[in-house]
């Protein structure tokens, strides 16, 4: 089993907005080890920018890519090159329709032909599930599932959601252990419901959060990302706060 490391997105957003790294000194302090998206690192001096991200002990966990960014050969080459730049390993595209299976090979083609460029440049392309991937099937299949069978296991990887998953009405730990050799990352998100926006912190919810992380440590994923999509009680450094010392409490990190 191996050990992933904790990250975190967007809970933060607006304390960084108007002290980002003073927001990313308290981020690490807690006890996270990177931050997925990070664009800001990318304004003025990028080389300087990451090493004193990397002076925090944080890492630029993903880079993000969208799907006009996936068709245009030149845009895909500037995603590259930030991506090398901000010293990250993943590029993320982080949402798409799944309406028809025809729809679904398309995309299966230009993810292929995206990965293969990124795996040229040593980098890996992640795809982030939701619930549609799992709610929208084609003769019984999940449309996630035909995404990972019409891709390069090298070529296409999954950033899966284990929140995302759980709406969408399937096991997170079993579908990751389905999807092993795929996963670099997993997002650590909870819900308080079992409907889409009633999003709490991290083990305060009907997620099955620790059964997950042991699937994810199993299968030998390298990041852990906690999420929440929409605030609730707690301001963003709190909720980061009490999902870590959630996760900590029950010996998951």
């Amino acid at each position: 089993m191996t050990r992933p490391k904790l990250g975190l997105i967007g809970i933060v957003h607006e304390e960084a907005k108007s002290d980002f790294w003073g927001t990313m000194q308290r981020v690490a302090e807690i006890g996270y080890e990177g931050i997925e998206g990070a664009s800001e690192l990318l304004q003025g001096d990028v080389k300087a920018n990451v090493a004193r991200f990397h002076a925090l002990g944080l890492q630029v966990a993903t880079h993000s890519v969208n799907k006009e960014q996936l068709r245009d050969p030149d845009a895909l080459d500037q995603v590259i090159r930030e991506a090398q730049a901000l010293q990250t390993r993943d590029v993320t595209f982080w949402w798409d329709v799944v309406d028809t299976r025809e729809q679904l090979l398309a995309d299966a083609e230009l993810y292929n032909a995206a990965g293969a460029r990124l795996k040229a440049e040593g980098l890996r392309f992640c795809y982030h599930n939701h619930a549609h991937e799992f709610q929208r099937t084609f003769n019984g299949v999940y449309s996630l599932d035909i995404l990972a069978e019409h891709t390069d296991p090298q070529h296409l990887y999954f950033r899966l959601d284990v929140a995302w998953i759980t709406l969408g009405g399937a096991d997170p730990a079993h579908i990751l252990r389905k999807m092993a050799g795929r996963v670099p990352a997993i997002h650590l998100k909870d819900v308080y419901a079992p409907e889409i926006g009633k999003w709490t912190a991290v083990g305060t919810g009907i997620v099955n959060i620790q059964a997950s992380i042991e699937a994810a440590r199993e299968i030998g994923v390298e990041w852990m990302t906690v999420e929440q999509d929409q605030l609730r009680h707690l301001t963003g450094i709190e909720t980061a706060t009490v999902s870590y010392l959630n996760l900590k409490e029950k010996g998951l990190l």
